[in-house]
């Protein structure tokens, strides 16, 4: 057998390394271009599912309220709140703190004083009754009660007694009277229809009617009927209703002070002509704190004033 020549071996050794080489660089081009191709599909996908994640936190992190307004009344440039939210019902108004309550301003009257001769009710604490002005047939106030004051020992029963608000505004006025050292006490607050009666026939057949009509008043004219009117007076007159009152520290007192605690005194000396009945320092009628005031800064007779304030 031949053997093979040298050069024969030579030419083979170099193909078969030339087929080598080309095989691995093709399984490199391949290795290189696999792992390119992974890296993309990577790329794409991860950004995906971030979004999600950063959704899920939020929701979690900050939970939107149970009351959350409906999205279209929402602002559109809302965040977040980090603030808790709250268990307030949809739609439901906060309470709002009342004010602390304010004294209302004295109403000017607006009813009339009085019809065919007959005071008008509803004036209240303002009812007009004088001479020519009668209270109802009957009439007696339903809200009386007996006024926490000293009287003098012939007032008993409902000689004691008074409208409500006037006989707190009275009990008032003794408890203030007593802290500036004056001596008061009650001798004659209502009195019924029948009582004024007796009252005004006993004076007529004492002094006569044309008398007794400058100092008491007839049947159903009384001020005191109303439960709103006091007689008042001092042991320095010995409780005696009696015009020396004006003379004594108390019946100043009462001239400068009655009207802060609602109470004017009814009949003064400039206006007997006007009111038809003597000056009496001792009688005292409720008409309100403010109206009481307002009657004293301008110093005129209740009738007049009251027709003023209605103008």
């Amino acid at each position: 057998m031949r053997k093979p020549s040298l050069l024969m071996v030579c030419c083979a050794l170099t193909l078969t390394l030339v087929g080598c080489n080309t095989s691995n660089q093709n399984e490199a081009e391949e290795a290189d271009n696999k792992p390119a191709e992974t890296e993309t599909e990577q790329r794409t996908e991860t950004p995906a599912d971030v979004p999600k994640d950063t959704e899920d936190e939020v929701v979690e992190e900050a939970p939107a309220p149970e009351a959350e307004p409906p999205a279209e009344d929402k602002p559109a440039e809302d965040k977040p709140s980090e603030e808790p939210a709250t268990d307030e019902p949809e739609g439901e108004e906060k309470p709002v703190a009342e004010a602390p309550p304010v004294e209302e301003p004295a109403q000017t009257p607006s009813e009339p004083l009085e019809q065919n001769g007959t005071a008008n009710l509803k004036l209240d604490t303002l009812i007009l009754v004088n001479k020519q002005i009668a209270l109802p047939a009957g009439y007696k106030p339903n809200d009386l009660v007996t006024a926490n004051i000293d009287f003098v020992d012939t007032a008993s029963g409902e000689r004691r007694m008074l409208r409500k608000e006037a006989a707190q505004a009275i009990e008032k006025l003794m408890a203030g009277a007593k802290t500036a050292g004056i001596d008061l006490k009650g001798t004659s607050a209502f009195r019924s229809y029948d009582y004024q009666v007796q009252l005004f026939n006993a004076y007529v057949a004492k002094d006569g009617k044309e008398q007794a009509m400058k100092y008491s008043a007839p049947p159903g004219h009384s001020e005191h009927q109303t439960g709103l009117a006091i007689d008042v007076s001092s042991a320095s007159v010995g409780y005696q209703l009696t015009q020396s009152l004006e003379q004594t520290k108390e019946g100043k007192w009462l001239a400068d002070n009655a009207h802060k605690y609602g109470f004017i005194v009814r009949y003064q000396r400039a206006y007997e002509a006007e009111t038809g009945y003597m000056f009496e320092p001792w009688h005292l009628r409720y008409i309100g704190v403010e109206h009481a005031t307002n009657v004293h800064k301008t110093n005129v007779p209740f009738e007049r004033y009251l027709e003023q304030s209605m103008n």
